[in-house]
């Protein structure tokens, strides 16, 4: 069992602050990111037993409202300190970081400051909903955007997975100032934060520095709450959609609606196990893959993922291809092709073992991996030491448990083609 030399320190304030430091040795660099456990599936959450109803994308839209301070952009703030920032919305999570090779205290007091207080007017959620509905319009004109979209719809009738995380069109109009107070209070607590930083920095005077920051910072909120997923039938929602753009060659996702995984080490290993034997199908290791783009069964834009967690779980196909059913065919043969070479499992093992030790170095991906597994609770080197040990017949059983009976098929076809 590997340690991976990574000297982290965690603390919890009093105000039930979570706090994780990464120091790196010999790094001019510093990342910190403050993160909370909302984004795009909360729309249902249970608050000490009752539901509350929010309107989709709410997160993200609160994300975009929180760079005020005093009346003042945070951005620019963080500018004069010499500091990067930025922010994002995933469907589990919303963080606010901010990269500097210089000093950090200053430019942490403030991202503390700007999470921990909402600053919002009339006229600052106004002039961000032009600016998120012109977000919304750029993924709709995008093909490849439109092509995944379409599909979770098709996979799921209740899952938030089919609502985007920038929310339907509609509820980003309706948006006002009590949705975004009421949500931001349930959800932004200093006791519902958690804090990650890797830095060169030495992290016992970093830590005294956080504390000081936050003594003054007293938790208001006592609640309980969670996450509501309404009980998902096992079968798709549709079983063909079919849209027309203004493109060339149609685009094709073939999506497999799969069963939740039972617990968290099951779904991590499962995520694991899936991605790799489709990285052996739709990839190069493939000796038919060379094949197939030859006889333009698709172009360049091909490939295949999979997401297993345990509240949803899919395996997807997809590319740009002229023929649109022969890509669909292939795939339907291809998933009952439950195999992987042991040449070619060796060689993907040690990719993803490869990839995971320079994911150590690289501070942004790092801070967001310790942050979801605060969040999501399991321990980060556990998940690295997971994929170090699985064995080729821990993966062939994965795959073979696999069911894919509930397909769904989704086409963005050529203006002019129907």
């Amino acid at each position: 069992k590997m340690n991976y030399n990574l000297n982290i320190k965690k603390e919890t304030l009093p105000n039930g602050l979570q706090v994780i430091l990464v120091h790196k040795p010999d790094y001019q660099r510093s990342l910190f990111l403050l993160g909370a456990k909302v984004g795009g599936f909360d729309i249902d959450q249970n608050v000490d037993g009752s539901i509350v109803h929010h309107k989709s994308g709410l997160a993200h839209y609160l994300e975009h409202q929180m760079f005020y301070l005093d009346g003042e952009d945070v951005s620019e703030l963080f500018a004069n300190l010499q500091c990067s920032t930025n922010a994002y919305t995933s469907y589990t999570e919303t963080a606010f970081y901010f990269s500097t090779t210089a000093d950090v205290k200053k430019p942490l007091k403030l991202l503390l400051e700007f999470v921990e207080n909402l600053d919002v007017t009339e006229d600052t959620i106004e002039k961000e909903k032009g600016i998120i509905l012109s977000e919304y319009d750029m993924y709709q004109q995008s093909p490849e955007q439109r092509l995944f979209k379409e599909t979770l719809v098709s996979l799921y009738k209740y899952h938030p997975m089919k609502v985007d995380v920038l929310g339907s069109k509609e509820d980003i109009q309706n948006m006002n100032m009590e949705d975004l107070k009421q949500f931001y209070e349930l959800n932004y607590d200093s006791s519902k934060l958690c804090l990650v930083g890797v830095t060169g920095k030495d992290t016992d005077d970093v830590m005294n520095w956080i504390k000081e920051c936050q003594k003054d910072v007293i938790s208001k909120c006592d609640k309980n709450i969670s996450r509501v997923f309404k009980t998902e039938p096992v079968e798709v929602n549709r079983q063909e959609y079919v849209d027309t753009m203004d493109i060339h060659q149609p685009f094709v996702c073939v999506g497999f609606k799969m069963l939740p995984c039972t617990n968290k080490i099951e779904a991590f290993e499962k995520d694991f196990a899936v991605n790799v034997w489709l990285d052996s199908i739709m990839g190069p290791l493939n000796p038919h893959f060379q094949e197939w783009l030859d006889q333009r069964i698709f172009t360049q834009f091909v490939g295949a993922e999979a997401d297993f967690t345990i509240d949803h779980s899919y395996v997807l196909f997809y590319a740009q291809t002229s023929n649109p059913d022969e890509f669909i065919e292939l795939i339907k043969k291809q998933v009952t092709n439950l195999e992987i070479s042991k040449d070619d499992y060796q060689s993907l093992h040690a990719q993803a073992i490869a990839n995971n030790l320079r994911g150590l170095d690289h501070f942004d991906g790092l801070a967001n991996d310790l942050l979801r597994s605060y969040f999501e609770e399991y321990d980060y080197l556990d998940s690295l030491n997971c994929i170090q040990t699985m064995t080729l017949e821990k993966v062939i059983e994965y795959i073979k448990s696999l069911d894919f009976s509930n397909i769904c098929v989704t086409k963005i076809l050529p203006n002019d083609s129907i």
